[in-house]
């Protein structure tokens, strides 16, 4: 039972991208992942894609018997902080990252706000997997980010903040916060060389771990072959000093 229902949110979650994006720009993006994961020995999480990419209307889109084979990208990361109940899109793929299996896709993550007003936060995101890592999660200070520990705060979820040596890391200490419950073991893997690397990439979004994944996520879209060159140079680097 559990299965069927399963399969049934993935198709619900894949229809509704079609009728949110119209049959056009589902077959354009359809079209350039395809064309993309094809000339970089990718592959596609959902093959699906490739066998509707000349589909001439939404109902040929719709009735494809293909979608049950709709794959998640968020499958095992859902309790990564920052992305829990998000809705993948069906435009997903797995690579090789410097020996590693991952999968790069985008998550449309509701707005934590109590009132209403805020938007769904989109997000590009690749999870590398890799066992036995030590739960955390760091990203770049920001406002968004004080209002979150402001809001988890009067929600009572206590503090998780991971202190890194001021003296020894000044930048990494000013622009970028850490969180873990296990205090030794994230400082004992985030070795002095990875936080030297991290200071130095500048990277825009957030890393996470779980006990199967490193989780890359950082906001907005893939939309181009550069966007998704870009992305997966920046995978490469984290793997080559991160894992």
């Amino acid at each position: 039972m559990y299965i069927a229902i399963a399969v049934g949110v993935l198709i619900a979650s894949f229809l509704v991208q079609v009728l949110l994006f119209g049959p056009r720009r589902f077959r354009k993006r359809a079209r350039l992942l395809t064309e993309y994961t094809a000339r970089k020995g990718y592959r596609l999480g959902n093959p699906a894609i490739a066998q509707i990419t000349g589909a001439s209307s939404a109902r040929a889109i719709l009735t494809d018997a293909a979608l049950k084979s709709y794959a998640k990208g968020s499958e095992g990361i859902g309790d990564i902080d920052g992305l829990e109940g998000g809705t993948d899109d069906p435009f997903a793929f797995t690579c090789r990252i410097r020996s590693k299996d991952a999968m790069v896709f985008e998550l449309t993550v509701p707005s934590r706000r109590t009132d209403d007003k805020g938007q769904a936060l989109h997000y590009k995101v690749a999870k590398i997997a890799n066992a036995g890592l030590p739960r955390f999660s760091l990203g770049k200070r920001s406002i968004a980010n004080t209002l979150v520990n402001v809001v988890e705060k009067m929600a009572g979820k206590p503090a998780a903040a991971i202190a890194v040596d001021t003296q020894n890391f000044p930048e990494f200490a000013k622009h970028y916060w850490l969180k873990g419950s296990d205090n030794g073991a994230v400082l004992s893997f985030l070795s002095p060389e990875k936080i030297k690397f991290l200071e130095n990439i500048n990277l825009p979004g957030a890393i996470a771990t779980n006990s199967q994944y490193l989780v890359y996520f950082e906001r907005g879209s893939l939309r181009s072959a550069q966007d998704y060159d870009s992305f997966i140079e920046t995978l490469d680097q984290l793997a080559a000093n991160m894992l």
